[in-house]
């Protein structure tokens, strides 16, 4: 089975979850210190996430709501 998740680093990941929601045409922000690794995850979804918040300003969490 082919792994459908990207590896890359936690920089990489930033960038796509904040150009995802931003645009690709965009400034990009400093790149904030790596969190710790979730279980179930790898840097790069973390980055991801992270890039996704800085975006929104918001918690990923408290758009579940």
């Amino acid at each position: 089975m082919v792994d459908i998740i990207r590896a890359g680093s936690f920089r990489d990941g930033f960038e796509v979850g904040y150009r995802a929601v931003k645009g690709t045409s965009v400034g990009m922000p400093g790149t904030p210190g790596q969190p710790g690794t979730r279980g179930n995850s790898t840097a790069f979804l973390m980055g991801v996430r992270k890039g996704i918040e800085r975006a929104l300003d918001k918690d990923i969490d408290d758009l579940m709501d």
